[in-house]
């Protein structure tokens, strides 16, 4: 096969910097994980590089990869019949003893039953497969097409999942069933979600170098897991809880050991409000002069519009042009306080100010809208601030997203804006501010990815249904439920009534 004639073929080969090809018929132990995502989404993510470590530094263990294809290659594999197979040794998903999900988002979850097609394996005959990662809070809509789910922090558990590992299949979803962190279909009633320790040990100090650009081309150095906020609508915080800290000694030595070992042009500080990491001024000054001497960029995300920030911008400003963004959701005070998350237009405007002074050109800020019990008002109030941050003279790129309501939050019960009112309200940005870089929402992905997140087993149903770009079809969407007897738009608006589908996890 010439993989030449496909779009950027390199992402297929293997045979990465730090990829880890092991003995095959010597090891008795095979996982493949499998990312049902493009190896441009995932092809450098830490949290695969955190598994791949840990299993393959077990000498019973061995861990390749696989990734979503890109549609040339996919429709290739659909018409000559051929399957995907693994980066590292090119063997068959049957070959292996368990197969690993990565489901680190909603959108990975509309690949499942195709990326099952693509692998040759059918939900009734395959592998163990376990899936793991932020989605599984819940795995209602699509706990029958795996044997097991791994629920928050997977490097210490996949350990205990191969301590026990038996060739008899009963036996061992048996045994797992009774680790901490570990669901199994048909055995287990419910599962507590499972959080580790940060140790060193666990930090994969030479992470794979992909073949190709991905999407985030930089090297992340995890510096904080949690979140210190309470924010009403987000998933994340309860996923990754309890607020773990990495020392600034530890810290400054990941970076120092990463940069050694991989030789990456550009690092960034990974975690879910970086501004809030208390070392964080501390650490950078210590590898500052690193970073400076190997003409190394640092990206700081997740900032927060106050003093500490804008001290930590200015002092990496000389390493290199820092993207910044802001994730106010609202400027709406009635709204910043229903979601805990508010944020002082005052000092907003003043570190504006500051970051113009300092020679910025531009400025991203992210906004919800559809946000529970917004009105007229509450946009006109963001619109407004909005138009007034403008003047400072930054370039203001705003992108708009759509609050979708998300499982173990304040806003579980919350419902998804009905169409008409989120496009009224969209309008109403397209109108007002037009001198002003504005990135709308889909509203169609927005439909879906909340018939996802708050669903049972009829999505499930769903998903086997559809394929391709239908996948992506609110009216595909709506033709599938109808068939069931169920009116999509009312589903993903309904009460939840004494039941949650993700009343099996335990936060």
């Amino acid at each position: 096969m010439k993989l030449l004639k496909f779009q950027k073929p390199a992402q297929y080969v293997g045979g990465e910097f730090f990829s880890i090809t092991k003995n095959w018929h010597e090891i008795p132990k095979k996982v493949l994980l499998v990312v049902p995502t493009t190896y441009e989404i995932s092809g450098n993510s830490l949290g695969i590089n955190f598994l791949y470590k840990a299993i393959n530094s077990r000498k019973d263990s061995l861990c390749e990869r696989v990734y979503f294809p890109l549609e040339d290659y996919k429709k290739y594999l659909f018409e000559t019949k051929k399957v995907l197979t693994s980066l590292e040794s090119h063997r068959r998903a049957d070959e292996f003893d368990i197969l690993l999900f990565s489901l680190s988002s909603r959108y990975a979850v509309l690949n499942i039953f195709e990326m099952f097609e693509l692998l040759g394996i059918s939900c009734e005959k395959k592998p163990v497969c376990i899936a793991g990662g932020v989605a599984t809070m819940n795995f209602a809509p699509f706990e029958n097409f795996f044997d097991a789910f791994v629920v928050g922090d997977g490097e210490e558990v996949v350990g205990k999942i191969l301590d026990i590992f038996s060739q008899n299949r009963e036996n061992f979803l048996s045994e797992i069933s009774k680790i901490e962190g570990v669901y199994v279909k048909g055995i287990s009633k419910k599962v507590k979600k499972r959080f580790s320790p940060l140790k060193t040990e666990y930090y994969p100090l030479t992470p794979i170098i992909p073949n190709i650009r991905t999407f985030q081309n930089r090297l992340d150095i995890e510096i904080m897991r949690g979140c210190p906020n309470n924010c009403a609508f987000c998933e994340a915080r309860k996923f990754y809880s309890p607020l773990r800290i990495r020392k600034p000694d530890e810290v400054v030595w990941l970076v120092e050991e990463s940069i050694k070992n991989t030789g990456w042009e550009g690092i960034s500080f990974l975690s879910l409000s970086t501004s809030q990491y208390p070392y964080l001024i501390e650490v950078v000054s210590r590898i500052l002069p690193l970073l400076k001497r190997k003409a190394i960029s640092l990206q700081i995300p997740s900032l927060r519009p106050d003093i500490k920030s804008l001290e930590c911008i200015l002092k990496i400003l000389e390493l290199n042009q820092v993207n910044i963004t802001f994730a106010p959701e609202t400027f709406s005070k009635r709204l910043q306080k229903k979601i805990s998350k508010e944020t002082s237009f005052e000092e907003f405007e003043n570190v504006l100010k500051e970051l113009k002074k300092a020679g910025f050109p531009d400025a991203k800020i992210y906004l919800l809208i559809g946000l529970p019990g917004e009105e007229e008002d509450d946009i006109a109030e963001t619109i407004k601030a909005v138009k007034e941050l403008s003047k400072i003279g930054l370039k203001l790129k705003i992108s708009l997203s759509i609050f979708v309501p998300a499982p173990h939050t304040p806003f579980q019960d919350e419902k998804i804006f009905p169409v008409d009112r989120l496009e009224a309200h969209i309008e109403k940005f397209k109108t007002s501010m037009k001198r002003v870089a504005l990135k709308l929402p889909d509203i169609s992905y927005a439909l879906i990815e909340s018939a996802i997140t708050t669903g049972d087993e009829n999505v499930g149903k769903i998903l086997l249904n559809l394929k391709g770009r239908d996948i992506f079809s609110v009216s595909r969407w709506r033709e599938e439920f109808s068939k069931l007897g169920i009116d999509f738009d009312e589903y993903i608006r309904r009460d939840f009534v004494g039941y949650y589908p993700w009343s099996k996890v335990i936060v």
